[in-house]
């Protein structure tokens, strides 16, 4: 599990959160002047960020666990269930069951005639930095066209 990331999430959420929260409710119960009808607005809006940051940390550690399990899952053995008894074998007999096929002794060496291999189960790791890394060359490459290309 991604103790270090949840933690490391944990804390920078939780810390932001509080902070717009606190800062919220301090902003509703100091002192202003009179006419200050931004004020409460402003207080408010704190709080509600600070509310939706602690959402969206709690839905981002929700969302690595979630993803940690699919991953713990996918490394499993995974064995479909036999729904029968095994059948009897055929009248003509099993034949070469077992025995590898293609194989053509030449000399000492033994060389395979038809190929081989097994289907092999794959994953693709993705960084956490690929999404962000490629917005900010697309920005790049925007930039540096608008710069270059735009009439002068």
């Amino acid at each position: 599990m991604p103790i270090r990331e949840i933690v490391g999430k944990t804390v920078g959420f939780g810390l932001v959160a509080a902070a717009l929260i606190v800062g919220g409710i301090l902003d509703l119960l100091g002192g202003h002047v009179y006419n200050d009808y931004l004020n409460t607005a402003l207080g408010i809006i704190l709080i509600l960020m600070g509310l939706g940051t602690g959402g969206l940390g709690t839905f981002l550690i929700v969302g690595i666990l979630y993803e940690e399990r699919l991953r713990r899952q996918d490394e499993e053995v995974h064995v479909t269930p036999r729904g029968t008894p095994l059948a009897p074998p055929p009248p003509w007999g099993m034949a070469d069951v077992g025995k590898p096929s293609g194989v053509i002794r030449v000399g000492d060496a033994a060389t395979s005639s038809g190929g081989g291999g097994s289907p092999r189960v794959m994953a693709v790791v993705v960084s956490n930095l690929d999404a962000p890394m490629l917005i900010v060359g697309l920005l790049a490459w925007t930039i540096l066209a608008l710069v270059l290309f735009a009439p002068h």
